[in-house]
């Protein structure tokens, strides 16, 4: 069935509707079982704690980039958010996988934010710092580890060299790492950083300034308002910023659980 699947195909079938939004879902789910470096790569994610998400969201993205090398000339994909490296590797994984050729960059402090031990201390930061509170709702806290050597390893294990991927350590609302991309173009941005709704806005209109004309947007937890009752959502900051968009020149074209997906408009 997959054989003659498309991003195209199924945007020009797409109902933002909970009975429609919930099948696609589950369909996506499945699709991604019945590729199996799709399933191996997911399962490793799962097996070791190496990132969130849905399993759907795999079969969303061999989609999305069979769809951009199709449109663009070696399309550019950035990501903000890195994290353990579960999308990036799977980018390098689907471009190796079908012969595709793509470039990669990610933006990433490439550390962790973790949260207070102590139950006493964490209630009293919730209490007394407005910050930490939105942090905490927001699901801002990671413990610290030795992130480039988790995603190297996640390279490693799935015969992938980490040296093609660019990685912009920082984090994406800095001006050094602002001004070290902002005279690049981009045929996709993943967004999938700080949750905050400051956090999400200041990368909304940092970065989606970078898109190429038809280049496509990925927006990650933001959901929140959306039909459908078998997925979740994501975080209500995230989903609440996602209301600028369409100001800034993009419009929805499909969702698949709690990934928004947008088209920037060709003027």
């Amino acid at each position: 069935m997959f054989m003659n699947d498309s991003l195209m195909r199924r945007v020009d079938d797409y109902k933002n509707t909970a009975e429609h939004n919930d099948k696609l879902h589950a369909e996506f789910s499945q699709l991604t079982q019945s590729i199996p470096f799709l399933a191996q790569h997911r399962k490793h994610i799962e097996t070791y704690n190496l990132g969130f998400g849905d399993s759907a969201f795999h079969y969303m993205w061999y989609l999305l980039v069979q769809h951009l090398t199709k449109y663009f000339p070696q399309p550019s994909l950035l990501e903000i958010g890195v994290f353990k490296g579960q999308v990036i590797s799977l980018w390098s994984l689907i471009a190796a996988q079908l012969a595709l050729e793509i470039s990669v960059t990610g933006i990433s402090p490439l550390k962790g934010n973790p949260q207070p031990k102590s139950l006493w201390l964490y209630r009293l930061k919730a209490f007394t710092n407005p910050k930490f509170y939105q942090d905490s709702r927001s699901g801002n806290f990671y413990a610290d580890e030795d992130y480039y050597s988790i995603i190297s390893n996640l390279f490693t294990t799935f015969k992938l060299n980490l040296s093609d991927i660019r990685i912009i350590k920082g984090y994406s609302n800095s001006l050094p790492v602002i001004n070290s991309i902002k005279n690049e173009k981009f045929c996709l941005i993943y967004i999938d950083g700080d949750h905050s709704y400051k956090g999400v806005v200041e990368d909304l209109k940092n970065y989606s300034n970078l898109l190429e004309n038809n280049g496509l947007l990925v927006m990650d937890d933001a959901s929140y308002y959306l039909p459908g009752r078998t997925f979740w959502k994501g975080h209500k900051t995230v989903s609440r910023a996602c209301e600028i968009i369409p100001k800034l020149g993009l419009i929805n074209i499909l969702n698949i659980g709690h990934n928004r997906i947008y088209k920037k408009l060709n003027f």
